[in-house]
């Protein structure tokens, strides 16, 4: 089973070069999923964009080694998005500590056990809570703290995967919670946009990460049958999801909600 609480160090320019320019400046934004791959990837693009993140993950003791590394500018708490209690700590921590929220990134998220037919229904049903009933939960938490303030954001991270199928890659239940995050999050925008929250998603293609370690070492050394998917030919970068994820938090995207932007060098299209 693949895991991964979660993307290298771009800070401002590996993150298309929006740094301290995407408009993020003090605004905090709560990261889940923040103790590796993708997560500890966003949290350092976030410090180098002057944000104030709160990072959460169930493994403690990467999210502090994450902030020694971040120099302290980050905030970090333990926390398994899965459970109720831990949901309202995390929330109640954070606005203990800032008195507000800017914006949420629901980026925790696992892989399931294969085709379906080798699958326990188990297991589909504990992906289905990680990557979908988790961001529902968490999104609704801090709408009600978001609501009115102008500005806020919420971006859901799901997959390629979530858009197409890919043959190779059989993995029902990881495809079904993606694809019902990127509707949840066109149900939340067209709820919420009264309250001046925007909800949107991004559709990663296939970065490095604890999750796709299996396919290749790095970004450029997937499996070639996967890169011939992909008409840019290669798979991403570190920081180039981030430029995608700042856009949407910040206010260059003020007049975009319900929208899924696919960061996949072309793959949804092929």
């Amino acid at each position: 089973m693949r895991d991964s609480h979660a993307g290298g160090l771009p800070m401002a320019g590996g993150a298309g070069g929006l740094g301290p320019n995407a408009g993020l400046d003090g605004s905090v934004i709560l990261v889940t999923g923040a103790s590796s791959g993708l997560g500890q990837q966003l949290a350092r693009s976030l410090v180098a964009c002057g944000a104030r993140p709160v990072l959460a993950a169930r493994r403690l003791e990467r999210l502090e080694a994450l902030r020694a590394e971040l120099d302290g500018r980050a905030e970090v708490v333990e926390c398994d998005v899965t459970d109720e209690s831990h949901r309202g700590r995390l929330l109640e921590t954070l606005l203990a500590r800032h008195g507000r929220i800017d914006g949420l990134v629901n980026n925790a998220g696992m892989g399931g056990d294969g085709p379906a037919l080798r699958s326990s229904l188990d297991t589909f049903a504990r992906v289905i809570d990680l990557n979908l009933v988790a961001p529902y939960a968490l999104s609704c938490l801090a709408a009600e703290h978001m609501r009115g303030g102008g500005g806020r954001s919420i971006v859901n991270v799901s997959s390629v995967m979530g858009l197409r199928s890919i043959g190779e890659i059989a993995d029902a239940a990881y495809v079904a919670s993606k694809a019902g995050l990127i509707g949840l999050t066109r149900e939340l925008a067209s709820q919420w946009g009264r309250y001046e929250i925007r909800v949107n998603a991004v559709a990663p293609g296939f970065f490095a990460s604890e999750m796709t370690a299996g396919l290749g070492d790095h970004a450029d050394a997937f499996p070639q049958w996967l890169t011939d998917q992909i008409p840019l030919g290669r798979g991403g970068r570190p920081g180039e999801l981030d430029a995608a994820i700042l856009y949407l938090l910040g206010p260059s995207s003020s007049f975009v909600t319900g929208s899924v932007l696919s960061v996949d060098g072309g793959m949804a299209v092929r």
